[in-house]
């Protein structure tokens, strides 16, 4: 059950248990805090029951942040307070501030006017943007120095703590790539960046690309550190962490190597969606080594249908031999009628490489082909395909 989903349900709870005691609300109810003490909750008497769902849903919103960014979070130099209020006429507002108080301390702080029906997912939000300032904060940031990341990307680091949808934004990620609908590198990290503010998947993808690359320093730690202690925010700087170069062509280069290795991670073991067909469709091609010296050197590829034809020709042969290999490769990890689709497939090379009759070849190309139709006419009206653990 999400976080949401459980607060939700509690916050009706409450609701249900505070109708007596609203005639009798007094002043402010007890905080309640965290068991590290940097989260505190307070409320009026008359939402006192609140305190401890809003309390759940904070710790739990955070614990999928720290898996996520693998930093510890919770200041006790900056406390996270929530106030709830005393509303209930459905204001969905999520208010939030950073507090000074008399003795230079700073506090973040997010308001939740009623409590029942404010906005789950900007109040996930707003946790999670407070959680990293205050880190901010233990890193040595202050007043003076600290500087802003960009929305989108704190909008994409809390999209990338939500597992189910990892899928969903690496097949929409790599769909507008391949169809060239995407920026160059540097508009792409732009503070302001179009494609990442328009679209939640590419943030969410920009933002695992600094969470999970690893060298000796995490990159949205660096990122976090920087701004913390004065660096602002420059496309350049992220390629220098992500790709090692502040050059934007070498930049590109890099940004397209990282998507093509994107598309072949197995998220989660058994599925096939209808991205994953599509990119297993680019496989469906022959590539001999030598088609500038036996073959039409007007394109470096052929069809299956085309390498048919050229059945008797070594090269042809030879590229068979080592595509068989690799289209079993490509669907590694993937449900089992995609598995038995490759496999397919590769019984086809297989026979190409040994030099198979035509009418063997045909009828065995026709029985992958079939089989390719009917997977991709399943995944396109919006079908997962994905087999369990235990099959």
């Amino acid at each position: 059950m999400s976080g949401c989903v459980v607060l939700a349900l509690a916050c009706a709870a409450a609701a249900q248990q505070e109708g007596p005691r609203v005639s009798r609300a007094g002043g402010p109810s007890t905080p309640v805090y965290s068991k590290d003490g940097t989260i505190v909750v307070y409320a009026p008497g008359a939402k006192s029951a609140y305190r401890a769902p809003v309390l759940v849903f904070v710790d739990r919103t955070r614990e999928e942040l720290r898996r996520t960014t693998r930093l510890k979070l919770g200041s006790h130099a900056c406390l996270l307070e929530i106030a709830i209020g005393g509303q209930s006429d459905g204001d969905t507002r999520v208010l939030t501030a950073r507090l000074r108080d008399r003795e230079g301390g700073v506090r973040e702080r997010i308001e939740l006017p009623d409590p029942e029906k404010a906005d789950l997912t900007k109040f996930r939000r707003a946790i999670c943007a407070a959680l990293l300032r205050a880190w901010m904060v233990d890193a040595g940031g202050t007043d003076a120095t600290m500087r802003e990341l960009p929305a989108w990307l704190i909008d994409g680091v809390v999209r990338y703590t939500d597992h189910e949808v990892r899928q969903t934004d690496v097949d929409r990620m790599l769909l507008l790539w391949s169809h060239a609908c995407l920026p160059s590198a540097v508009e792409l990290f732009a503070i302001d960046s179009l494609a990442a503010t328009r679209e939640p998947s590419v943030a969410a993808m920009l933002a695992s690309w600094f969470l999970d690359k690893r060298q000796n320093v995490v990159p949205f730690e660096a990122l976090l550190r920087g701004a913390a202690t004065g660096t602002a925010w420059r496309p350049e700087g992220a390629g220098l962490l992500l790709a090692g170069t502040d050059d934007p062509a070498a930049f590109d280069q890099a940004l397209d190597m990282w998507l093509l290795s994107e598309g072949r991670v197995v998220i989660k073991p058994g599925m096939t969606t209808s991205g994953i067909m599509r990119r297993f469709r680019a496989h469906l091609l022959l590539y001999p080594a030598d088609y500038g010296k036996t073959l039409d050197a007007s394109r470096a590829w052929r069809t299956f249908q085309e390498a048919v034809a050229s059945a008797d020709d070594p090269v042809i042969r030879l590229a068979a031999a080592d595509k068989a290999v690799k289209m079993r490769m490509a669907a590694f990890g993937r449900d089992g009628m995609l598995l038995a689709l490759s496999e397919s497939y590769a019984a086809f090379l297989e026979a190409l490489a040994r030099g198979a009759k035509p009418g063997d070849l045909t009828r065995l190309l026709m029985e992958a082909e079939g089989m390719r139709r009917e997977l991709e006419s399943r995944t396109a009206k919006g079908a997962v395909l994905q087999r369990t653990v235990q099959e």
